[in-house]
Formats: structure tokens, sequence, C-alpha cells
């Protein structure tokens, strides 16, 4: 790719005050649909075709106000993005029902998401943090995954294009119990072939819904910020959690839930390997990206807080987190 006809920028995304890392910024050409997202560090590699040097480049984050520039303004290495915070603001439209304003968002998924079958690349990394040893990569993948809406049959399928597994002397047998089992099921799933459970019709009458007064940004769009939890605490599967929506087209821009922690270990192979897992919390997030007048998914996470424990040696007993 270096020799051929690709340009590759590395730099950094940081919050304009605090000079902190904005891992879940986003760089990209909003034209030809290439884009990337910074490590936990805020770093990143940008790659994009050195014939769309002249095209627009979007840095952007929901809540902050976007950079935006020629890819000509790239340079080879050490580009730093300070992102401006932009304050939440008073809600200047007429709020009608949450419920009859999140219905109208189902109802409006044809329109706002791809409604042909279609395919998109992605990068799957999963990791975990360990005490004294900071982030171990367990698995890395390029994925493919073919989206077919309105077809139940064939909800999506990932294909793995080229991967690669940790190999870790004495610890593999370990950490085979260490990962996601179902984890690109998890972060692959999208609105066009699959409606959240809290979204389908008489799922809704089981959570309530808030809308806050005060609004959000992204790129420019204001968005609702709507806040919902399960009427039962105890609920099997019961997610808290908010959704970012475009008042105007009625588009989902943004979910993310924390899985009530009675459900959390449903996610996870408690019996994979020598290792007891035993959840402590589960958090989804999925960020959604326009691209040619329709929303598509941009970047998902899953992040698990566990407790494992070595049924051989009960003294190997640690507490962290799974990504």
């Amino acid at each position: 790719f270096s020799q051929g006809g690709y340009f590759f920028a590395k730099g950094k995304i940081i919050d304009k005050y605090t000079l902190l890392p904005l891992s879940n910024a986003y760089i990209s050409m909003p034209s030809i649909g290439y884009g990337t997202a910074p490590n936990l560090d805020g770093d990143f590699i940008f790659q994009y075709p050195k014939l769309s040097r002249d095209s627009l480049v979007v840095v952007s984050l929901v809540g902050y106000k976007s950079l935006k520039m020629k890819g000509t303004d790239l340079r080879l290495e050490d580009n730093v993005f300070e992102l401006e915070p932009i304050p939440l603001y008073d809600a200047h439209y007429g709020l009608s029902d949450v419920r009859i304003m999140l219905r109208a968002a189902v109802d409006s998924i044809k329109s706002n998401y791809n409604s042909n079958p279609y395919y998109q690349l992605g990068f799957y990394h999963e990791q975990v943090d360990l005490p004294g040893l900071g982030a171990i990569k367990l698995n890395e993948g390029v994925v493919r995954v073919e989206r077919f809406p309105g077809q139940k049959d064939k909800l999506e399928k990932v294909k793995l294009l080229r991967g690669r597994r940790i190999e870790w002397k004495g610890q593999t047998n370990k950490i085979n119990g260490w990962g996601f089992q179902n984890g690109t099921e998890l972060v692959c799933r999208s609105l066009e072939t699959g409606i959240p459970d809290f979204l389908e019709k008489k799922q809704m009458k089981k959570y309530d819904f808030r809308i806050d007064s005060l609004m959000t940004t992204f790129e420019e769009i204001p968005l609702f910020v709507i806040h919902f939890w399960p009427l039962n605490k105890g609920k099997k599967g019961g997610k808290n959690g908010k959704i970012l929506l475009d008042p105007e087209t009625k588009a989902i821009i943004q979910i993310e839930y924390k899985l009530v922690e009675k459900s959390v270990n449903d996610l996870l192979d408690k019996k994979a390997g020598p290792v007891k897992i035993d959840g402590k919390s589960a958090e989804m997030i999925f960020q959604y990206r326009k691209f040619n007048n329709k929303w598509s998914l941009q970047e998902s996470k899953a992040i698990f807080g566990v407790n494992f424990e070595d049924n051989l040696d009960k003294k190997y007993n640690i507490s962290t987190k799974i990504m």
C-alpha cells in the first residue's frame, strides 16, 4: 500500500482544553467513505487514496465542534487535532410524546438507513486490561459484514478476511476462556437488520423514556438526548441507557446502554477453559455516520467488567475489563 496509490497520515485527537485523548472521535473523508478511529491514547493512522487528497476531511465526535480541512492539509506525521466541546443547550423544538417520537424513528429506519443488501469492511479488536500488565490484545481481525435488510432468514453474515490471536507461553489455555465468544455478533449488528429489543412495540411498554431538556450535537446536527430504563429494575435483559435522535429526520445517531447485572453472564461463556469468569457489568455503544444521505454503523464497542478465577489455583483471581 505504501508504494501504491495511498497516503498515510499519523496523528492524535485530543480535547482542546483538557488535552486528554479522545478515543471515541473519528476522522474521515465523507465523499469516499474512508475513515478511522484513534486508539485509547487518541493516536490514529488514516489511510486514503492519493487521488482524493483534495477531498474534504472531517474530524468529529458527539458533543464537539467538528474540524474540517482538505486531505492536502494532512502531514505524514505529527498531526494533532484539538476538538472543542460544545455545551449542551436548551431544546427549542416542541417536545411531543417520547414514545410517539421513538415509534416514528423505528418507522423511519427504511428511509434513514440502507434498505438494500450491502457490505461493510471493519476492524475487529479484542483486548483485556490486566492489573500491572496493562492492555493485552487477544484477537484482531479484518471482517466483512454482509447486511440483508428486510430478510429475516439473512440478518447478517460476518466473514473473517484475516486475523491473528495472541499466543502467550504458559498462559494460552487460560486466555482461551477470556474472549467474547459472540463478540462479532455483538458489535456488528445494526439497525437495518435488527431493532433493539427496547424499541420493539411490546417491549417499549416495559420501559420508561424521558427526553432531556438539553440537546447535544454531532457534525452540526442538533440531537435529542433520550434516556431509558426498565420499569422493573430486576427485568432479565433490562438495559439503562440513552439514544441520540435527530428530531428532523428521526434518525437514530447513537445508542448506548448498560445491562442490568443479572443479565451480564448470559453474554459470556463461563465454562470455557480452566478459568472461571464472573460478569460484573456490560456496556454497549453503537455510533452511526452519514454517507450518501444514509446512516451506517461507524463504530461499536462492548465493554465487560469481569472477575477471573483459576479453577485449579484459587490464588489466581483478577477483576478487570474486556473490551
